[in-house]
């Protein structure tokens, strides 16, 4: 029985890693992906919904596409808009 060429064994240990890698970040908690909102950004943050509403009214307004999430504390909303969009939505905010 012959010994695999060592190239063979470098794959294998390539592939077992790469599967390992599927793995974590299939099986991460939600919380964890909630952080995350890629490219948007964050432009205010607010007490209550109410308040989270009011703001992307205004923005809506001035032509800004906004979202509301919940805040990491569980307590507060955070406002984000894409970057195009950032620096409309924050001259918006402060004329408001």
């Amino acid at each position: 029985m012959e010994v695999p060429a060592p190239f063979l064994i470098l794959v294998a240990i390539a592939v077992v890693g790469l599967l390992g890698l599927v793995l974590r970040w299939g099986l991460a908690s939600d919380a964890d992906r909630r952080k995350d909102y890629g490219l948007l950004r964050e432009v205010a943050k607010v007490r209550s919904v109410d308040a989270a509403r009011f703001v992307e009214t205004e923005l809506q307004k001035a032509g800004v596409r906004a979202t509301t999430v919940p805040g990491e504390d569980g307590e507060t909303y955070r406002i984000l808009v894409f970057p195009t969009d950032e620096q409309t939505a924050i001259q918006t905010l402060l004329n408001t």
